[in-house]
């Protein structure tokens, strides 16, 4: 009886062979009778590349889903595509410590931060009115005039809204009451 069956066995190989060499590819792979059974539904996509597995149809087959590692994402204008494949979990879309509402523009949203920062500056959310002490602030964080050039922009500016006055200039500049 053994000898029946290794007999079978070799037919269906020489068969198969024979199979694989008609073909474009030659791929054939034997499973060992009484071994158990190969289980399984994953697929090549599904496994690490450089990695073997098996499903119900076949052993040892290789994975092709490229390891990715590390990504690391730099925010830009426009949107970027997450590499297909495994991730190691250590990558990250990276932060910046300027992306505050001080510096955006008054009701813009750059990534979930909605800004307040007026046209001019001195201008706060929450108020129409214009203060020079916040115009020096914000002249002095976000430009290179120093704080004698802050002074003169911002006195400057203090000046033309008290020439403008009995108007309320204050509220137009800041962006309030429908303004800028």
């Amino acid at each position: 009886m053994k000898k029946i069956v290794s007999i079978m066995i070799l037919v269906a190989i020489c068969i198969l062979a024979c199979s694989a060499l008609a073909a474009e590819t030659i791929r054939f792979v034997v499973v060992p009778l009484g071994g158990g059974e190969a289980t399984g539904n994953a697929v090549a996509s599904d496994v690490l590349a450089g990695k073997t597995f098996s499903n119900q149809y076949a052993v040892g087959i290789p994975g092709t889903m490229p390891n990715v590692g590390k990504q690391v994402i730099i925010p830009t204008t426009s949107s970027q595509t997450i590499t297909k494949g495994y991730h190691d979990g250590s990558g990250m879309v990276v932060g910046d410590a300027d992306l505050k509402n001080t510096y955006i523009l008054k009701n813009v949203n750059i990534f979930g931060v909605t800004g307040n920062l007026g046209l001019f500056w001195g201008c706060r959310t929450g108020t129409d009115s214009w203060n020079s002490t916040l115009c020096g602030v914000d002249c002095i964080t976000h430009s290179a005039l120093g704080a004698v050039g802050c002074a003169t922009l911002c006195n400057g500016i203090n000046n033309l809204l008290t020439v403008s006055l009995p108007y309320y200039v204050g509220g137009f500049i800041c962006g309030g009451n429908g303004g800028l």
